[in-house]
């Protein structure tokens, strides 16, 4: 790139990121970060992969009606609609996007041209074939979408509004003793494999959560984890001394291999720790060990349930909702009653 484009000016991002593409063993992360920190690359605005693939699919569908909704949608999704609002996470708004993209295209295979011609009816024809998660996440999204609609003044009425779901949600349970011991033993020696598979099965974090940690959020002297939950309030996690030891290998070892890495999050791999674009991470420790984060995650809570039996507890612990909170009691002590409790 040098050779040809010189130094006196910066190199565009863009030129950089093309190149990079039509190579993969061309590294243009690295070379990226390399420009950066010594200020000869031309930054090219922030852009979110999971938005950019929710607008392509906006602009691929047939009609021209339906798309404009969809971009409409879109916008609400992100708090820029005609009134503020709460934005989604870009994972959230392409996971809804990708859900009604079908039912879309079906609508307009029927000969239905505008979202104002979508009724009731149309609704429940388009959720009565699926079932389980399938149904539900179809559900929640065309709900949303007409939500949306209506507060943009697109639709005069909301079809989606009346239209209820019935579906049946597993209690929790929990995993025999064989399956969770020896977890971190089982990973070997990799600090970072090891301290994320202990938030899990020790604090109950979720996957997602894992993902989007920044290291400003663990604070080693006073031994507390920030989780942010937007819309909500922060929870911080009071960290057992396993868990801190494991942290602090983890920084020991990201800043011995990769100490100018200016990425944000906690957990890095080779190759998001030279992305400056700050990527979260996508390495899954839980695929070695034939255990779902979720599943494990599951167990932890139930066990803390099965000893205490106090949903206030595991609110506290595990910043889990009154609701949720009580049915991880519920099923851990099947005995209890969901009532009045008595004085």
């Amino acid at each position: 790139m040098t050779g040809h484009l010189g130094t006196e000016v910066p190199i565009r991002e863009t030129d950089i990121r093309a190149l990079a593409s039509m190579c993969p063993s061309l590294q243009g992360a690295r070379a990226i970060n390399y420009l950066r920190l010594r200020g000869l690359l031309e930054a090219q605005p922030p852009s979110d992969p999971c938005i950019t693939r929710a607008r392509h699919h906006a602009c691929a569908i047939s009609h021209q009606a339906f798309a404009a909704a969809m971009h409409t949608f879109i916008d609400v999704l992100l708090g820029h609609g005609s009134t503020p609002s709460r934005a989604r996470s870009p994972k959230t708004v392409e996971n809804y996007v990708v859900a009604v993209l079908p039912t879309l295209e079906a609508w307009n295979i029927e000969g239905l041209t505008d979202p104002r011609e979508i009724t009731k009816k149309h609704i429940e024809d388009a959720l009565d074939p699926l079932h389980g998660d399938q149904a539900r996440r179809l559900h929640t999204s065309l709900r949303s979408l007409f939500r949306a609609l209506k507060r943009e003044r697109l639709v005069f009425r909301d079809p989606a509004r009346n239209v209820s779901l019935t579906s049946s949600r597993s209690l929790p349970a929990s995993l025999p003793a064989d399956r969770i011991a020896g977890l971190l033993d089982r990973l070997g020696d990799d600090p970072r494999d090891r301290l994320m598979v202990a938030l899990v099965a020790i604090h109950a974090l979720l996957p997602g959560q894992l993902a989007h940690l920044l290291r400003t959020d663990l604070d080693r002297s006073k031994g507390l984890l920030r989780l942010r939950r937007p819309g909500r309030l922060d929870h911080f996690i009071y960290l057992d001394a396993l868990t801190l030891r494991l942290a602090t290998a983890w920084e020991l070892q990201r800043h011995r291999r990769w100490p100018d890495s200016s990425n944000p999050h906690l957990f890095v791999t080779r190759n998001t720790a030279v992305d400056d674009s700050g990527p979260p991470i996508s390495a899954d420790p839980f695929k070695r060990l034939g255990l779902p984060a979720g599943v494990l995650r599951v167990d932890r809570i139930y066990d803390e349930a099965r000893h205490s039996a106090d949903p206030l507890r595991l609110m506290e612990l595990f910043g889990l909702s009154n609701l949720s909170a009580t049915r991880y009691v519920l099923s851990a002590h099947p005995d209890k009653k969901n009532g009045p409790i008595a004085p």
